[in-house]
Parts: C-alpha cells; structure tokens; sequence
C-alpha cells in the first residue's frame, strides 16, 4: 500500500492505493479517511484500490470552492479525469455514495460499475434519517454498528485512535460534513428525480438494522436507478464496509465480474 497526493484543481489529493487490476475509487462515509482498511485490502486481491480522503476531511485540505455534495462529485470526476482513469468500479459509502450517486449523475463515461452502500443523499419516503449533528460524535460512530464492540475494524481502529470529542483530524470532517449537508439534512431534493438518468450498472447494498439511513433510502435508490440491484446484509448497521467487509467484498468482486 502506498501514499499518494494528486494535484486536482489545486488541492492536494491525499489517496492510499495498493492492488493490481481494474481501477476501484472508495469513497468513505461522515467517519472519514480512517487508513487502510480491511474492505481496501479484500478488494486489492482483484482489483487497483484508491481510497481517498474528501476535500475538508483532514488528510486533503478543504477547498474554499466546494461548499456541497454535488461541488465533492465534481471534485472527483475531475480527479478521474485529471488521473486518467476509465472503466472505473465506483464504491461510495454512506455520505461517499451520495457523492458517487451525484458523479454517476453528472458523467457515466468513465465508470464501469457503481456501488452505493448506505448512501445518504434521499430523505425516506417512510421514517427519518438519524440527525448526527446532535450527538456525541462517540455515540454517532457507535450507532453505525450494530454491534460495535463485536467488529473487529471497530476494536482496530477506535481502540489504536481512540475518538475524541472536539478536536483532531476527525473534527474537520465532521465540520465539512455539516457545512455540506447541514439543509437540507443529509439529501438533494432534485436527486431522486435525477437517479433514472443513471446507465452504469448499479449495485446497492444495505445494513437491516441501519440506523442512520434506514433501509427504505435503499429501495428508493433500487427503484429510481434502471436495473439497479438491492443486497440487504444481515445482523449488519450502517457502516457495512467495517462491520462485515467480508462479507461485502464477496459481493463487489461478483457484482464486478458480471
């Protein structure tokens, strides 16, 4: 695995990359860049594995031009650009798939399979989104999980970098999160009317007991995007890519080998 910084637009891009194969962009959730993480090295078995750090999050410095999520998805589909990079397997988590969603909805050109796993980006037709801006950040990590004394990424990551209340790399992205998606809460509005416009063939993936983005934003994303597949993870919460990476690695690698 190694660092890389890649010029885009002027920002310093930080990135860890590793693998050989098809390129695979990863773009994590509100928890931000945590390093290398089990779900990066399964998927580096078959594939060129590149895990940025959003702009604003601590490893990249925030750019004073993007202030959404839709300015992030631009930033992105430049980085593509600006790297090269073609048939590109997109996998965005939580807020990174909103970020892909509205890539996938400005360009399809340079992306080959799309994967959006508990994405942010819709407001369910039916409950409501977890507000993580009145919590404790502590209790917003932990409700990700479902049990996440029983995650062994959990015990990895939190107990090496343990979470602090204010400060540390963590607060800036939990600051640019509540710049970006402070209101409207956590969605685009105009988006789900967006999503048919989506060609790349699309996986979307699921905790059942996903209790910050409940499970029904995860039919409306199968429902609006053509021949969009749902895979609901059992015993699994929000945070799919630390609680069962296995798990869900065996579902991108077959859903890329399709």
């Amino acid at each position: 695995m190694s660092e890389e910084t890649i010029s885009v637009g002027g920002t310093a891009l930080f990135l860890l990359k590793a693998g050989s194969g098809a390129p695979c962009v990863f773009l994590h959730d509100i928890e931000g860049h945590e390093g290398w993480l089990s779900i990066h090295d399964a998927l580096a078995e078959t594939a060129t594995v590149l895990a940025p750090s959003h702009p604003g999050f601590g490893h990249t410095p925030a750019a004073e031009w993007i202030t959404s999520v839709q300015h992030q998805a631009v930033f992105y589909n430049w980085f593509l650009q600006q790297a090269g990079l073609q048939n590109v397997d997109l996998v965005g988590v939580g807020l990174g798939g909103w970020i892909a969603a509205e890539m996938a909805v400005m360009d399809t050109s340079r992306l080959h399979h799309l994967v959006l796993v508990g994405a942010a980006g819709l407001r369910p037709r039916d409950g409501d989104l977890l507000d993580i801006f009145l919590l404790p950040w502590r209790q917003v990590i932990e409700r990700g999980f479902l049990n996440p004394h029983g995650s062994a990424e959990y015990e990895r990551i939190y107990s090496a970098n343990p979470i602090q209340e204010f400060g540390g790399i963590r607060e800036a992205g939990r600051t640019m999160t509540m710049r970006m998606c402070f209101k409207p809460y956590m969605h685009n509005p105009s988006l789900e009317g967006m999503l048919p416009k989506i060609t790349t063939p699309t996986l979307v993936v699921w905790g059942d007991g996903d209790d910050i983005i409940p499970v029904q934003c995860g039919r409306q994303y199968a429902e609006r995007i053509p021949d969009a597949e749902l895979r609901v993870v059992k015993e699994c919460g929000h945070f799919v890519h630390l609680e069962q990476p296995e798990q869900l690695a065996t579902l991108l690698r077959e859903f890329f080998s399709s």
